[in-house]
């Protein structure tokens, strides 16, 4: 009987083994590719287990066990295919493997299963639907796994269960019982001896026993037959397996003079049956969790793809076909007449004066006016045509014909007219026109981005011209925009090794000098472009989507840094910059409370500045997000005040608990009274709602003496200290005589 089996009939669980942390193999000779792969795996809560080739991951993989594993298909030595059939063989089928790479051909996708994979996945990786992708797959691996482990136990008891043993001879009679006392058939069996197996057993049972011995007669033994029985006790399930018995001396298939004998075992299976059926039930669970799953991902891929204002494809799917695109036509190679599509043609298309009807009616009203954009744009474009918004008003169509120079320039014109048509907003009637960039490929690069960009820059001549009208791109159209161009490519690629990082700068009590908390404050430095200002980048980045992903990794970055200086003992708040486009951004909230969870962070502990131009042209979705925030416990604060147009009424509305007081009106505070008088309303204003006051751009004693008589709370400048890196700011705070209570123990980290 197995150690199992013991285990459970003396009441006790059997051993379990050790829970090991969870483990992800990457394996990718791009070094962009591992550090992203690194970061979303570490975003899932995962240990990432990093290899640049296929040796490599094969002997980390042997060192340490790995829950799932990411491949590379292309890398040197061991490619892809032939490191995850290795992995196959030595994982057994309980573990995910996962191939990432760029081909997405029928090929491709069958050599991935064919070597053992689970899944595969397509490069350009689309991260937010990687995340559940990955927990999915644990998740069913998880599920089968637990399914093992229930066979496994159903064995156990079954390798427990009393069995019947009995022994025949040719004429099928009962010459030995071996029954176990506790057995409720025992009396029954034991008088079976000396009697045949017509004589002891129903008809049923008779034909089935014989049966069994003529099988095992001529092969050996017979194949397992099952058979029931009714018993005071219920019904009962029973197999009964049937072998000849050797006879000594003689060869084998010779049979004494008496005829063969013959070992007869009845095993009670109950419990398997029953556990066949659980089994069952939970194959068929299995079975519609997979359902389930595949229709979840049908669902997150649509959503990953489309724009949820317009229902239009997003700029993810634009450029992935796009990309498509260009392939083709690099395959078909430029053959004009042929009858099938060679030029690609790109337009952008901007609307002109949009911006006066949000501000006037309001962000519902201009939502409603894309929307209606957008339904008159599909009337125009034809169906075989990529029609897609960027965000925002901005809108890129893709025509792929033997005459896109032509049909572009037509659609062009339509899209003029019927945009021009007036648009109902409420009880009045608003006009609006638009601009249309158009570059054609072949003629330009073969680059998706550069492309775009081109198509961008023959807009605003458009738009220089007076707008209303539509401009094929010509190569002077750009040479202005290269360095942008380039200086948007590099930002990417910094983004994606990790080049970025923070700096912080301390908010100090303004009246004891204590340091309350410091402002996390993004910086870029390019080895071509030198130390590039946050003024030039940020709207880069907003203007060609990336600020989402910067965002996201400020968050986390500023999350983990407060955590680290928490474990030092330190106990500040630490603040961060939200930018309007990450207030639209539906899982903004989720992300803010997901990096807190990770790095155990009280929500207090962590301030949101907003602008004050984007607190007050926020719409209602914003106004939301900016409310569940709050909810969350963390702090809002006013950045940038006096530099917009808030309205006391605004402002008493707003969930923020902090107002920052512009540096330009600190500049001469301690030599303009009228400048004195302006803070002293402010300060005045802002305590009046509740709300703290923090003068940022303090460069000067005589400014701290007068924000302090002023009742100012807390300063922040070149004065108290320079944004300086991480790695400084515990020696700087060490160094200030009056912050050393900073460091004693915490109470423990939020729960």
């Amino acid at each position: 009987m197995s150690k199992e089996a013991l285990a459970l009939l003396e009441g006790q669980p059997p051993e379990a083994a050790p829970v090991a942390a969870t483990r992800v193999l990457i394996a990718d000779d791009d070094p962009g590719m591992r550090a992203m792969l690194r970061a979303a795996v570490r975003k899932l809560g995962f240990e990432p287990v990093l290899a640049e080739d296929g040796a490599s991951a094969l002997l980390a993989f042997r060192q340490s066990a790995c829950s799932l594993v990411l491949l590379d298909v292309e890398m040197p030595g061991l490619n892809g295919y032939e490191l995850c059939g290795i992995l196959r063989g030595e994982a057994g089928p309980f573990v995910p493997i996962v191939l990432v790479t760029g081909n997405d051909d029928v090929a491709s996708v069958e050599d991935a299963y064919a070597a053992g994979a689970t899944d595969f996945i397509s490069k350009p990786v689309n991260w937010p639907i990687l995340g559940h992708r990955l927990r999915h797959l644990l998740k069913n691996f998880g599920i089968q796994r637990d399914l093992q482990l229930a066979q496994a136990r159903n064995a156990a008891i079954l390798d427990a269960l009393p069995d019947l043993l009995f022994e025949l001879d040719a004429q099928g009679r009962f010459i030995q019982c071996n029954v176990p006392a506790n057995e409720e058939l025992a009396t029954h069996h034991r008088a079976l001896v000396g009697r045949t197996v017509s004589e002891a057993l129903s008809p049923k049972l008779r034909e089935l026993a014989m049966a069994a011995a003529a099988e095992a007669r001529t092969l050996g033994h017979a194949s397992p037959r099952t058979y029931r029985l009714h018993l005071p006790a219920g019904e009962r399930w029973f197999e009964l397996s049937v072998a000849r018995k050797p006879t000594h001396g003689l060869q084998e298939g010779q049979e004494g003079p008496e005829g063969p004998t013959f070992i007869a075992l009845s095993r009670d299976v109950t419990a398997r049956k029953h556990a066949e059926r659980r089994i069952s039930d939970l194959a068929d669970s299995l079975r519609q969790a997979n359902a389930d799953l595949r229709r979840a991902n049908d669902q997150l891929q649509r959503q990953a793809f489309e724009d949820p204002l317009s229902g239009l494809p997003n700029r993810a799917l634009f450029h992935e076909r796009l990309d498509q695109a260009l392939q083709r036509i690099a395959a078909q190679g430029n053959t004009k007449g042929s009858g099938l599509p060679c030029e690609l043609g790109v337009m952008f298309i901007d609307l002109d004066g949009f911006k006066p009807i949000n501000d006037t009616f309001g962000h519902a009203a201009g939502d409603g006016v894309l929307k209606e954009v957008a339904r008159r744009l599909q009337s125009v474009v034809r169906g075989a045509d990529l029609l897609a918004r960027l965000g925002g008003d901005e809108f890129v169509a893709l025509i792929e014909s033997p005459t896109a120079d032509e049909d572009a320039m037509r659609v062009g014109g339509r899209i003029i007219e019927v945009l021009r048509r007036p648009y109902p907003v409420g009880r009045h009637r608003v006009s609006l026109s638009c601009s249309i960039g158009v570059v054609l490929h072949p003629g330009q690069e073969p680059s998706g981005d550069r492309l775009l960009a081109c198509a961008d820059a023959a807009m605003y001549e458009a738009k220089r011209a007076g707008g209303g009208s539509c401009v094929l791109y010509e190569k002077s159209m750009s040479d202005e925009g290269t360095e942008e161009v380039l200086m948007r490519q590099a930002l990417r690629e910094s983004l994606e090794r990790g080049d970025l990082a923070l700096h912080y700068q301390p908010k100090v009590d303004c009246t004891q000098g204590q340091v309350h908390g410091l402002e996390a404050l993004l910086r870029w430095e390019h080895e071509k472009f030198g130390q590039v200002s946050p003024e030039i980048f940020i709207p880069l980045a907003e203007r060609y989507g990336l600020i989402g992903a910067i965002g996201n990794w400020v968050i986390d970055t500023a999350c983990a840094q407060l955590a680290h200086w928490q474990a030092q003992g330190l106990r500040c708040h630490i603040a961060i910059n939200l930018s309007p486009h990450q207030l639209r951004q539906p899982d903004l909230v989720d992300r803010i409370g997901q990096a807190l969870g990770a790095h155990r962070l009280r929500p207090s502990q962590l301030v949101c500045e907003i602008t004050e131009s984007t607190m007050m042209e926020h719409s209602v979705q914003e106004r939301a997000t900016l409310e569940r925030i709050a909810a969350l416990g963390v702090r809002l604060s006013i950045d940038d005040f006096g530099t917009g147009y808030s309205s006391l009424a605004h402002l008493r509305h707003i969930p923020a608990q902090q107002l920052k007081i512009d540096r330009s009106f600190v500049t001469d505070l301690a030599s303009s009274e009228q400048a004195r008088h302006v803070v002293q309303a402010v300060i005045q204003l802002a305590h009046g709602l509740g709300m703290e006051v923090v003068a940022e751009g303090v460069e000067t004693e005589a400014q701290m003496q007068v924000l302090s008589r002023q009742g100012c709370d807390l300063v922040q400048g070149f004065h108290i200290a320079s944004p300086m890196p991480a790695a400084d700011v515990p020696g700087w705070m060490r160094d200030r005589e009056h912050t050393p209570s900073l460091w004693s123990p915490l109470p423990g980290p939020a729960a």
